[in-house]
């Protein structure tokens, strides 16, 4: 994948190690180059990206600082699969597991729903009556 911080992509130049060493936030994924994205996307894509970051910004002030590290293309990895039970819950007991980064699903509907699962789970586990019908289907 591609690493560029986000004031490079906005300035039009790519990333360097050097420049990315210098930023206040360290990559937690070190296995990569540092470039431009705008050179490996679509420039509309770009644009989007760009406008949501500043839109959500609004709402996480700091999000779309020049320092924001930004990794491309999206990589999945659908092998790595966690072991739950109907409610999301993992081998280790109180950590659940939801959505597409557990494996579970292939898609926001399907990630969603593992995570409506998994909040139920956590609910049950706190000792709290939930009042669903499709809950009390999962659960028999």
């Amino acid at each position: 994948p591609i690493i560029q911080r986000l004031g490079d992509l906005e300035d039009g130049r790519r990333s360097t190690w050097d420049r990315i060493r210098r930023s206040i936030v360290e990559p937690t994924l070190k296995f990569v180059t540092p470039g431009d994205i705008g050179m490996a996307l679509p420039h509309r894509v770009v644009d989007n990206l760009l406008e949501f970051l500043n839109k959500v910004d609004n709402v996480v002030p700091g999000l779309a600082s020049k320092y924001t590290l930004l990794y491309a293309p999206e990589i999945k990895y659908y092998s790595m699969r966690a072991v739950v039970n109907k409610l999301m819950e993992t081998t280790v007991e109180g950590i659940f597991a939801a959505g597409d980064g557990a494996g579970l699903s292939r898609g926001i509907n399907v990630a969603a729903a593992t995570g409506v699962i998994a909040a139920w789970g956590i609910l049950v586990k706190l000792g709290k009556d939930i009042n669903n019908k499709l809950f009390n289907k999962i659960k028999q």
